[in-house]
């Protein structure tokens, strides 16, 4: 029988080094073997703490999984996106995508995809993928976006979060199902493409 938070616990209660251990601990299995195989108590004899420490911050493998690896990506992340900020809307966005997809994640694109497959089964993982990681980032780029759209480079009836769909979808297409290379010259590609539909006319 699983066990499950019965309140919300105060994150500045944790213990660092375990929380430390616990999170490194995860993220290495994910990394190692996929999500897949990461089990709760996997992860508790690893770092060297009970089940009961890890259900008592986090309600599934997934949330820790995900804590883990948003932690290693999000100040960076978010950094190298707001550094995009030139006077030449298609250098930034394929320096943003180029940042977001080949230098930032990169080598866990493979978690990445098994926390997509968990949150489709997993609406509170979902909630946090989205909430943790992929909507703040997606603000950022949709503020760039208005930003072209305000200095004419970028049709002025296209919605943001429409136009970052056009240009991810296509990635996350090939993350997912299509096979090939995640590689600077597909994302390159990927931007040009959606480009000539985002221009105005």
């Amino acid at each position: 029988m699983a066990l499950t938070p019965t309140h919300t616990p105060d994150p500045a209660r944790r213990n660092p080094e375990t929380t430390a251990a616990i999170l490194d601990t995860a993220l290495a299995m994910a990394r190692e073997s996929g999500l897949a195989k990461v089990t709760i108590e996997g992860i508790a004899a690893r770092a060297g703490v009970g089940k009961r420490t890890i259900y008592r911050w986090w309600p599934s493998k997934g949330a820790v999984v995900l804590d883990a690896w948003a932690q290693r990506l999000e100040a960076g992340l978010y950094k190298r996106i707001e550094l995009a900020q030139s006077d030449d809307f298609e250098a930034d966005l394929k320096q943003m995508i180029k940042d977001a997809w080949v230098d930032a994640v990169g080598d866990s694109l493979p978690v990445l995809a098994w926390l997509i497959g968990e949150a489709l089964h997993d609406p509170d993982l979902a909630t946090e993928l989205w909430n943790r990681l992929l909507g703040p980032t997606s603000d950022q780029v949709a503020a760039r976006i208005r930003r072209a759209q305000d200095e004419g480079q970028v049709a002025a009836d296209i919605d943001p979060y429409r136009a970052i769909e056009l240009v991810y979808a296509q990635i996350y297409y090939r993350l997912l199902l299509a096979p090939g290379p995640l590689d600077e010259a597909y994302m390159e590609d990927a931007a040009d493409l959606a480009l000539r539909g985002l221009r105005p006319r």
